[in-house]
C-alpha cells in the first residue's frame, strides 16, 4: 500500500514492472502534473503541443462522463483508468471510486492529480488478477476506452464476452456498466481517418485483417455481444465528435439535426485524408435515419437485470439526459452545459447549467434577460422570447417544436430553391433589424470592455437591450408560424449597432458550410441591408475582441487544432500532387525521345527518394524527369547498380550548389547520354521539393541576377 495525498495505491497484485506504456512521454506527465495544479494543464497543454500530453490531461476527456447522473454517493469500478483522464469526473459525482489499471507510472500520474479527492483508490495490476479480490456491490462500472482492449484483457475463444460478463459480476443486481468505444463504422473512417488503434487506413472497416490485438465494434455488434450475455437494459448515446474529446452527447431520443455536425477535422494523433465533405454527407445520413449506425463513437449504459426493476427505476426518479452540449474553451465565468433531459411522463425538459461556480451569475443573467428582451420585442411581435425560470442552480427552458431557420433555409438549397432561400432569410434578417425600438448608438464603457473601442465614424442605430446571438440556429418558427429565439445567453444592457447584430446572422449562416456559397455569390446582402466594407471590417473587430472576451484565459483543446493537428489531405489535391511527383522515365533508341517509348515510376509524396531506372541495351540515351513540376533536387545521386560507379548525367536546371539543382518549369530533366555495355540499372536518390512555377520564376531571376552581379564584379575587378 501507498499513499499519495489522500489517494490510496494498492500495489497487491502490481507484478513490478509496467507492461504496457507509451515509453518516455509519461515520464514526463508526472514531472507536470507534480510540478502544475489542474487549473494549469490547458495552458500547459498549449505550451507543450504534444498530442499524448493533451489526450492524457485536457480537461475535456471528462466531458464523456461529466453528463451522466450517478446516483449520489455511488460506488464505482474504473477498469483501466490509466492517467485519470476521467477519474475526476466520477470522484466529483461518486462517493467512492476503485480504479483498475496495470500501470504504475499511469496510475501515479491519476493518484497525484487528484490527491486531494478522498475518495479514490488505485489497485495496480492485470484485470483478471485484481478482480478476483474486488466486491460485487458496485453500483456502477466504468470502460471507457477500454473494452476494445478485451483480448488482452482477458483472452479465450470469446474474450469480449467473457470480458463483460467478468465486469458485470462485480455490479450489484439493477446496476449499470457504462461503455465508451469507437464505432468500427464511424464515418470518419469512411472519410479518410486511420483507425484509432491500428493507425491504418479501412483496417476495422475491412474486419482487422492485420491487427490482433484490438477490436471495435458496430452498433449491431455490440447489441449482439450484449445480449448474448444476458443484457438487454441497455442505452445508446452518441459523442461527437467523438468519445475522446466529446463537444456534445446525441441520444437515440435526441438525434443531431441537419447542419448540427460540422466539426469533423480534428485529428489530432495521426495525418489523415479528407475522401468527402463529412458534414454534407452527415446531412444525408440524418435525413435517413442512419447516424447510429455512423456516429464515431458509442457510450452504452447497460443494466444488469434486477428482479425488483420497477421499483428500483421509481426510486431513482431521475430525469435521464438524452442531449449534453458542453461549452468547453470558455472563460470559467462563462464556461456552461446546456442539457435536455426526459422526465419519467416522457416530457422534455431544456435547461443550463454552469460548469464550475464562477458560472452562476452568468445562467442568472439569461433569466434577466429573457425579462427584458420580452419588454423590448412584445410591441411589435416579430420575435418571441424563449422562456426561462431559474429553477435552483440552473436556467430552464420551455422545449419548443419548430424549424430552424438554418434547416429551412439549408432545406431550401438542397432543393436548388434559391430565390426562395433568399427571400426567406431576408425575412430573418428583416425580423431582427426591426425588431425592437432603435436609438443612436452611443459607446459605454461596458461596450468597450465587451467589444474594444471601435472607431464608429458614421451614425449607427443601436438597441438598448441587445442579443448579438440572433443567428438563424436561434431562431425556430413553430407550428402557429411565430419565430421564437431559442438561446439568448450573449445578451448585453447596453447598446450595441443593430447593423453589427445583422453581420453576425448573415455572416455565420452564409459562411458556415460551402453549400451556402451560392446564395453568397448570387446575392449581395450585406449590401441591400446597407452594410458597408468599411462597416465590415470594424464588425470583424468586434467579433475578435468579442471572442476574446468570451474564452478569457482559457484555452481549450479544439482551439489548437492548427497548431497542433496533423495534416488532412483532400483527395484531389492529394492526386494532383502525387501527379506532379510522378518520375517519368523517357528512352531514345535512335530516333529521339517521346511519350510512346517512356514509362512512370511511382514514388508517393515523400522528400526523400530512392529508386531505380533501368535502361534497355538498345536505347542510346535516357531522361529521367523527377517531377513533373518545378521542382529543387538537393544531394543528387546517380550510379550504376552493383558497381558503385557514378554515373556522368547533366540536367536542364539551375546548379545552386554541388549536387542541388534548380528547375524552373514543369519539364525538369535528368540526361544520361554515357552508358556502359552491360549492367544499365542506375541508382537514384535526391531530396525533392515541389514548387509552384511562379516561385521557381522568382528563384531563377534572383540567381540570374546575382550571377550579373558577380559577373560586373569580377569585371570591375579586372579593370
Amino acid at each position: 500500500m501507498e499513499k499519495i495525498g489522500n489517494v490510496v495505491l494498492d500495489d497487491t497484485h502490481y507484478p513490478g514492472e509496467d507492461l504496457y506504456s507509451d515509453g518516455a512521454v509519461e515520464d514526463h506527465i508526472l514531472e507536470l502534473v507534480r510540478t502544475y495544479p489542474q487549473e494549469e494543464y490547458p495552458r500547459v497543454i498549449a505550451r507543450e503541443e504534444n498530442w499524448a500530453v493533451m489526450y492524457h490531461l485536457a480537461y475535456e476527456r471528462e466531458n464523456i462522463l461529466s453528463w451522466y447522473p450517478f446516483t449520489p454517493g455511488a460506488k464505482v469500478l474504473e477498469v483501466g483508468s490509466g492517467c485519470g483522464a476521467v477519474t475526476g469526473a466520477i470522484a466529483k459525482a461518486a462517493g467512492e471510486v476503485t480504479c483498475i489499471d496495470l500501470s504504475k507510472k499511469r496510475s501515479m500520474i491519476n493518484a497525484v492529480r487528484h490527491k486531494d479527492s478522498g475518495n479514490i483508490k488505485i489497485c495496480l495490476g492485470n484485470f483478471q488478477d485484481v478482480e478476483r479480490d474486488l466486491e460485487k456491490d458496485f453500483d456502477y462500472a466504468t470502460l471507457i476506452g477500454v473494452f476494445e482492449y478485451g483480448r488482452g484483457y482477458i483472452g479465450g475463444e470469446k474474450p469480449y464476452h467473457d470480458f463483460l460478463a467478468t465486469v458485470m459480476k462485480h455490479v450489484r443486481p439493477g446496476g449499470k456498466l457504462l461503455l465508451a468505444i469507437e464505432n468500427k463504422f464511424g464515418l470518419k473512417y469512411w472519410a479518410g481517418c486511420r483507425e484509432d488503434h491500428a493507425g491504418t487506413y479501412f483496417e476495422g472497416l475491412e474486419g482487422y485483417p492485420a491487427a490482433e490485438s484490438v477490436r471495435t465494434f458496430t452498433r449491431t455488434e455490440l447489441i449482439r455481444i450484449m445480449e448474448e450475455c444476458g443484457y438487454t437494459d441497455y442505452k445508446f448515446y452518441y459523442p461527437y465528435p467523438d468519445y475522446k474529446l466529446p463537444r456534445v452527447i446525441y441520444s437515440d431520443a435526441y438525434l443531431p439535426r441537419l447542419g448540427e455536425l460540422n466539426q469533423n477535422i480534428c485529428n489530432f494523433d495521426r495525418d489523415r485524408l479528407v475522401l468527402m465533405d463529412e458534414g454534407r454527407v452527415y446531412d444525408q445520413i440524418i435525413k435517413d435515419g442512419l447516424f447510429p449506425l455512423y456516429a464515431n463513437s458509442f457510450f452504452v449504459e447497460i443494466r444488469k437485470p434486477d428482479a425488483e426493476k420497477e421499483a428500483d427505476t421509481a426510486a431513482l426518479g431521475q430525469n435521464m439526459p438524452v442531449y449534453t452540449k458542453y461549452s468547453s474553451g470558455r472563460a470559467a465565468e462563462f464556461s456552461i452545459q446546456t442539457r435536455m433531459v426526459m422526465d419519467l411522463a416522457g416530457n422534455n425538459i431544456m435547461y443550463k447549467k454552469a460548469e464550475h461556480h464562477e458560472g452562476q451569475k452568468h445562467i442568472s443573467h439569461m433569466a434577466e434577460a429573457a425579462r427584458r428582451l420580452k419588454s423590448l420585442w412584445q410591441e411589435k411581435g416579430l420575435l418571441s422570447v424563449n422562456a426561462c425560470v431559474l429553477k435552483g442552480d440552473r436556467a430552464e427552458f420551455e422545449y419548443l417544436e419548430g424549424i430552424t431557420l438554418e434547416e429551412e433555409l439549408d432545406g431550401l438549397l438542397e432543393q436548388n430553391r434559391l430565390k426562395e432561400a433568399a427571400d426567406r432569410l431576408r425575412e430573418g434578417i428583416i425580423r431582427i433589424r426591426d425588431s425592437a425600438p432603435v436609438t443612436v448608438f452611443e459607446m459605454t464603457p461596458e461596450f468597450q470592455r465587451v467589444f474594444g473601442a471601435i472607431a464608429v465614424t458614421e451614425e449607427e442605430q443601436a438597441v438598448p437591450v441587445a442579443d448579438v446571438d440572433l443567428i438563424f440556429s436561434n431562431l425556430l418558427r413553430t407550428k402557429d408560424q411565430r419565430w421564437h429565439v431559442l438561446d439568448y445567453e450573449w445578451t448585453f444592457f447596453f447598446p450595441v449597432p443593430v447593423a453589427f447584430i445583422l453581420y453576425r446572422a448573415l455572416h455565420y449562416y452564409l459562411e458556415g458550410a460551402p453549400a451556402r456559397r451560392r446564395l453568397k455569390e448570387t446575392f449581395d446582402f450585406y449590401e441591400e441591408f446597407h452594410i458597408s466594407s468599411k462597416q465590415r471590417e470594424i464588425y470583424r473587430q468586434m467579433e475578435r475582441q468579442f471572442q476574446k472576451y468570451i474564452t478569457g484565459n482559457s484555452v481549450s483543446p479544439y482551439s489548437l487544432y492548427h497548431t497542433m493537428g496533423k495534416k488532412a489531405l483532400p483527395i484531389g489535391d492529394l492526386l494532383a500532387e502525387t501527379n506532379r511527383r510522378r518520375v517519368q522515365v523517357y528512352l531514345d533508341y535512335g530516333q529521339g525521345f517521346t511519350e510512346e517509348q517512356s514509362y512512370f515510376i511511382e514514388t508517393g509524396c515523400e522528400e526523400h527518394l530512392d529508386y531505380s531506372v533501368t535502361i534497355p541495351d538498345q536505347a542510346t540515351a535516357a531522361w529521367i524527369d523527377p517531377a513533373l513540376s518545378a521542382c529543387i533536387l538537393k544531394d543528387v545521386r546517380l550510379s550504376w547498380q552493383g558497381e558503385n560507379t557514378p554515373v556522368k548525367y547533366d540536367t536542364t536546371g539551375f546548379e545552386l550548389e554541388k549536387n542541388c539543382y534548380l528547375f524552373d518549369n514543369s519539364d525538369p530533366k535528368i540526361i544520361i547520354e554515357e552508358m556502359p555495355p552491360k549492367n544499365r540499372r542506375v541508382e537514384v536518390s535526391y531530396d525533392i521539393s515541389i514548387l509552384e512555377e511562379e516561385t521557381a520564376a522568382l528563384l531563377m531571376d534572383k540567381m540570374n541576377t546575382r550571377k550579373r552581379v558577380k559577373k560586373k564584379i569580377r569585371k570591375l575587378v579586372k579593370g
